[in-house]
């Protein structure tokens, strides 16, 4: 029996998820949620629902459609009501990142839906692609020894506010969320100690944190630089880890390995893997249908989102927090 969806945000970056599973026989889209007329049109001709399966509030929505789960691609402040709507009414939840604005919004959203017995899970894609997985694993596995230091930067330009224009901490609220979240499936350890700090240069679009700088330490011991911004003049990344036999990096699409004292790197083989949101899905329902959570289940992000509010409280409080 395939698994009855409603979307709320079907415009943007909710036209994915309508795609996504009308593409698939395991789940059925059967009301479309937004405020804008236009994407509930198109978000129709995409799934062939009817007029009446459109609303203007999952309220609405949630009275007239009969739904096993409720998909939320909405803006970020909208995401702790909608979805503590959805947990109230006995649904599964399938949310956009981040989860919430807050740790507390989402441990309150948790602990609705343990005692009701519902799932939720978060669309935290990026540590699933081959490159970042194929690290973690060979981390994991100490194939090049253990961990011991990292450094994630990303500089880029990102003049549309989106979102998060106005919302303190843009950049951590808006990428840091999906570049801390792979950071702790990569070093496959839990971070204990952060200081950081949010920067917004004078030119840029955003009111608060268009860039962050943090050290991060696990505990496994290991430490890792994080400086990322989307206000910078200049373009690039780099994403390495130094094990105790050799350092694993990044170079271009792909990943290498450095050894002391030899000149020559050595190419590594990325695991093969499906795409993020084949993954999602699936790891989705099965999470429904075993109750196995997967790494994007809501118990797991909350520690993604301890560790946004940590680098959050070291910026403000200028000090070193522990977690």
């Amino acid at each position: 029996m395939s698994i009855r969806v409603v979307h709320v945000g079907v415009g943007g970056r909710g036209v994915w998820p309508v795609h996504a599973f009308t593409q698939r026989e395991d789940f059925q889209s059967v009301a479309l949620v937004d405020i804008r007329d236009e994407a509930l049109a198109a978000a129709r001709e995409k799934t062939g629902l009817s007029p009446d399966r459109c609303f203007y509030t999952l309220e609405k929505a949630l009275e007239a459609v009969e739904t096993d789960v409720v998909c939320v691609i909405t803006p970020p402040h909208l995401h702790a009501s909608q979805c503590m709507t959805a947990v109230q009414a006995g649904k599964h939840v399938f949310v956009e990142k981040p989860f919430t604005l807050s740790l507390s919004e989402a441990q309150e959203i948790i602990a609705a839906a343990d005692d009701r017995d519902v799932k939720v899970c978060v669309a935290q894609n990026d540590r699933h692609g081959a490159l970042h997985a194929t690290l973690a694993r060979l981390v994991r596995e100490r194939v090049h020894g253990a961990a011991v230091s990292g450094i994630m930067t990303k500089f880029s330009w990102r003049p549309g506010v989106h979102h998060s224009g106005n919302v303190p901490h843009s950049y951590l609220w808006e990428r840091g969320i999906h570049d801390l979240d792979t950071l702790r499936s990569i070093f496959h350890s839990e971070p204990v100690r952060v200081f950081g700090i949010s920067f917004n240069p004078a030119w840029s679009p955003y009111h608060h944190g268009g860039g962050a700088h943090a050290l991060i330490e696990f505990a496994n011991g290991a430490v890792c630089t994080y400086l990322c911004s989307f206000v910078s003049h200049g373009r690039g990344s780099e994403l390495s880890v130094e094990c105790t036999e050799g350092c694993l990096r990044q170079v271009g699409d792909g990943l290498v390995v450095y050894r002391a004292g030899k000149s020559d790197t050595e190419a590594v083989t990325l695991d093969p893997a499906p795409s993020a949101e084949t993954q999602l899905l699936d790891g989705f329902r099965n999470y429904l249908e075993t109750g196995e959570e997967p790494s994007f289940g809501g118990h797991e992000n909350l520690k993604t989102l301890a560790l946004i509010e940590a680098l959050i409280r070291a910026s403000d409080g200028k000090r070193v927090v522990e977690l």
